[in-house]
């Protein structure tokens, strides 16, 4: 129960002992004796007992009301006991109610029932948001919990139309067992910092001490905004720049869950940016900025008790951190970390779409639609890195696709959704990172679909996004036009790796494995000279967080292998020479990240290498004509890219370099002249 002090001020007490507030005052903190029962069961007795007295109308319906409900928690109490029966007697199928995990009384869902259903429908199946305190709100899950739930909040209405003598007090009816341990006394800082390994070190920084200058936040902003949030839209900007302008006018201090998301957005601009370009501008290292933002983070998000009291802003702020420490930290740890934002997602229902619930305004429907996805695409990041299945399926949320719009068109003021624009939009390319994230998603967890079904769905993506979201950004001419549509490439070679090398394998046909094996081939040279014509280009370096943290193993192992077992060709040297882009494959440096895989690489390469050596020495040896060399490629698709150099026309530079090599000009040893 609430401590005598907190009760007489009427205020919120934690029911510690002592209580914060009676910590905080130095006074003694006093609890009422347990010995007397609560002021709703008391209540409950008199109406039981009859010992209410009838008002001129409404006392004996109340009483009627508070027995009715009583009478429905218990029948949904043998409800929940019989169903726990026959599931223990073995009569429900394994994994029945898995997928959703709502309730002990639902299995999978209908797929045609979030359609269909009327509100009544929707709350059974879909859940609902818990207001608490007014503002901070939780999901429910369907079925039996959120009945339990409705049952109770009922009790809890119809109780207060009763009459007594007891004075009011918000949470009376909670438990009123109050422990005293050190764990529960401890701050949510102290009690989080394991998390982050803080337990390991001496005291805890003051967070103060790692903000950046008050000067330095515009920039940071701006830079976040051009470099981020320009492909996450994780974040309103203009709601943000609002909040620190009416911050620093007031002089307030921000909540720890705005102080998150803060620490979150200076981490990323400066994990987006260049050494180089981090230096000019901070006078410090990349390195020690980036330390000194995620300490912030880190300590922020203690202290907002982000596992215990999660909202959208620190899941916001979560999203964001994770998105950018791939570039700096272990894949596992990313992977591992995935799931804690994923189960603070699914707290706040996230993973049902903002439409089911009435009291949400049209800015956080689309807010909560655009942090989803965005998650979406982590844990497909996360799975792919880990090679593990994904944690999020397709049918385990209906939170609808983001509006393809500008910022400007909605705001927390906004009382109607606007319609989704058919033009370039602030949204454009954020939402062509979410259909290529969602088709690598249906491709890569259905296995059972056939290659015609699978090519299909990726075709038709890609047609969607390069001449949907995409076909407006060419009349504006810039360098993210041209980014995008790269990108899309990438992706689009990189799904048809993963889409056939499973029936390279599988089939017995000989004739129709060389035929697959020339398309991934092709496939698995396009994905690196893509990759290395976006790393290379200095106009879009702001954009290299995105597609360096992009470690490419199914197009290096396959290059490998073709190289090891094909005659030596133009196209074979050409995946050769792809090889050895800077870009491609991580230096033993940044291995240590991929260690399990940097050891059969090695070896792999070193075959590689064997073999060229002794094809190149045979055809000079044997003096082979380059005609009949090149023909041993017509049967080859020619790749879309533009060719291993940057410099001059790509594929004539590369022939005149191959030529060059076969006849003798060029020391086969020598590194391949890559940028």
């Amino acid at each position: 129960r609430s401590c005598v002090v907190c009760r007489s001020r009427k205020v919120r007490c934690d029911k510690l002992s002592p209580c914060s507030n009676c910590r905080r005052a130095g006074i003694p903190c006093v609890v009422p004796s347990n010995d007397r029962p609560p002021r709703w069961a008391r209540r409950l007795e008199r109406v039981a007992g009859g010992s209410v007295q009838e008002g001129p109308h409404d006392a004996e319906p109340a009483g009627e009301q508070v027995m009715e409900r009583l009478r429905n928690l218990e029948d949904l109490v043998k409800e929940l006991r019989g169903q726990l029966e026959q599931a223990s007697a073995g009569a429900s199928p394994a994994g029945s109610g898995s997928a959703q995990g709502n309730s002990p009384s639902e299995g999978r869902r209908d797929a045609s029932s979030p359609s269909t259903s009327t509100t009544s429908d929707v709350q059974k199946y879909f859940g609902r948001m818990v207001l608490q305190d007014g503002s901070r709100a939780r999901y429910v899950a369907s079925g039996f919990w959120s009945r339990i739930s409705d049952e109770l909040d009922g009790l809890k209405m119809d109780t207060r139309g009763l009459p007594s003598g007891d004075d009011e007090s918000s949470d009376d009816d909670l438990p009123t067992t109050a422990p005293s341990t050190r764990e529960l006394e401890r701050a949510p800082s102290e009690r989080h910092a394991f998390l982050f390994r803080h337990n390991l070190t001496g005291a805890a920084p003051e967070v103060a001490d790692l903000r950046p200058l008050p000067s330095q936040v515009p920039f940071l902003l701006d830079i976040f905004s051009e470099n981020v949030n320009i492909v996450a839209r994780i974040v309103h900007m203009p709601t943000i720049r609002k909040m620190i302008r009416e911050t620093r006018s007031s002089g307030t201090s921000l909540s720890p869950a705005n102080e998150a998301l803060m620490f979150s957005i200076y981490y990323a601009a400066v994990t987006s940016m260049e050494e180089d370009d981090v230096t000019t501008n901070f006078g410090s290292t990349k390195a020690e900025l980036n330390l000194k933002y995620r300490l912030g983070l880190e300590h922020a998000l203690a202290k907002a008790d982000f596992l215990n009291d999660p909202n959208i802003v620190l899941v916001q702020a979560f999203a964001i951190f994770l998105m950018l420490v791939r570039r700096h930290d272990n894949p596992r740890y990313v992977w591992m970390m995935t799931g804690l934002l994923i189960r603070m997602a699914q707290a706040l229902g996230l993973h049902r779409d903002g439409s089911r619930f009435p009291h949400l305004t049209p800015f956080e429907v689309e807010q909560r639609r655009r942090l989803w996805w965005m998650i979406c695409v982590i844990d497909v990041r996360a799975s792919e890195d880990q090679g593990t299945e994904f944690t999020i399926s397709r049918d385990s949320f209906d939170t609808k696709m983001p509006l393809n719009i500008n910022d400007e068109d909605l705001d927390p003021d906004t009382k109607e959704m606007p319609p989704a624009r058919e033009t370039l939009t602030d949204m454009s390319f954020a939402l062509a990172m979410l259909e290529l994230s969602d088709v690598s998603k249906q491709i890569m967890a259905s296995p059972s679909l056939g290659l015609e079904e699978q090519t299909r769905l990726l075709d038709e993506v890609c047609e969607k996004v390069e001449h949907g979201y995409f076909q407006f950004s060419a009349e504006r001419g810039d360098i993210l036009h041209w980014v995008g549509l790269t990108c899309l490439r990438v992706m689009r070679s990189k799904l048809i790796l993963l889409i056939y090398l499973p029936a390279l394998f599988a089939s017995p046909d000989e004739r129709f494995s060389e035929e697959v094996r020339d398309k991934l081939l092709v496939a698995a040279i396009e994905v690196a000279e893509y990759n290395h014509a976006l790393n290379s280009e200095p106009k879009c370096r702001q954009w290299r967080w995105i597609y360096q943290t992009y470690t490419h193993w199914y197009a290096i192992v396959y290059l490998m292998i073709e190289i090891c077992r094909r005659k030596w060709s133009p196209v074979i040297e050409r995946a050769w020479v792809d090889l050895h882009s800077s870009w491609l494959i991580p230096s033993q440096h940044n291995m240590s990240k991929h260690s399990r895989v940097w050891v059969p690489l090695r070896k792999l390469m070193a075959k590689a290498k064997k073999q060229r050596e002794m094809e190149l020495a045979e055809i000079r040896a044997n003096g082979v004509p380059i005609e009949l060399l090149e023909q041993r490629d017509s049967q080859v698709p020619a790749p879309a890219s533009s060719g291993p150099f940057s410099t001059g026309n790509g594929e004539e530079s590369f022939l005149e370099y191959w030529r060059k090599l076969v006849t003798g000009s060029l020391d086969p040893s020598r590194q391949p002249p890559v940028p």
